[in-house]
């Protein structure tokens, strides 16, 4: 097992290799990525951020390269990995070496893994944003995410845009608002998934709840 790699959490990895989590747990139930890519902290299943690249090019080829194929490119890349000095960079995502090739040969077919590599490491730089926009405190709402800096809860936001309430007219209770804002808002709501109802806007701020008005005309004669 991978314990002494940086490891993230099944929702994480399954943004990341944008899969679902169902999919990222057939990885480590039927053992289709080398053990290194992935442990476990009692029944926490983790992976690294690699993990999720190889894990959408196993799904995304399964009707192009029968299985054993498929595992066998992923084993080849991963010892590739481990091999390199920057294996614990390379497996967390966080550097990838330009002379570091994801491309393997088999029966003179090129299999490039680089276009999956390439788009994870872009979704994991989402997630590294939405990490730094937003944050919690067990002493600001009882641990609720809110944007950094402020006591605005990211699920509040999310649900009043949800609703309708368009961002302009948040920005007029929240200037600190931006479309970034509101894209990691999204993002980290999907890496740490929450239970309950989120509370809307207007249970926090009242005048920013959308007014509307009924109109009654009366039935011509």
């Amino acid at each position: 097992m991978a314990a002494q790699f940086a490891l993230v959490p099944t929702a994480e990895a399954a943004f990341i290799a944008g899969l679902s989590d169902r999919q990222m747990n057939r990885v480590v139930d039927e053992h289709l990525v080398p053990e290194v890519l992935v442990g476990q902290q009692g029944s926490t299943r983790l992976f690294t951020r690699l993990c999720a690249a190889f894990a959408r090019f196993y799904f995304d080829t399964e009707d192009l390269l029968i299985a054993a194929a498929r595992r066998q490119v992923l084993e080849e890349l991963t010892g590739r990995v481990t091999s390199s000095p920057a294996r614990e960079a390379v497996l967390a995502l966080a550097q990838v070496p330009a002379e570091l090739s994801w491309k393997v040969e088999r029966c003179a077919v090129e299999i490039d893994v680089a276009p999956y590599v390439s788009t994870a490491l872009v979704r994991a730089r989402e997630v590294d944003q939405a990490e730094a926009l937003i944050t919690t405190d067990a002493q600001v709402l009882g641990g609720a995410p809110v944007f950094a800096g402020t006591r605005v809860p990211i699920d509040s936001v999310l649900a009043s845009l949800d609703a309708g309430i368009e961002l302009p007219r948040l920005q007029d209770s929240f200037p600190f608002l931006t479309q970034a804002h509101v894209g990691s808002a999204r993002v980290y709501s999907e890496v740490h998934p929450r239970r309950g109802r989120p509370r809307r806007l207007g249970e926090l701020n009242p005048q920013a709840v959308r007014r509307s008005a009924r109109v009654v005309r009366a039935a011509r004669t």
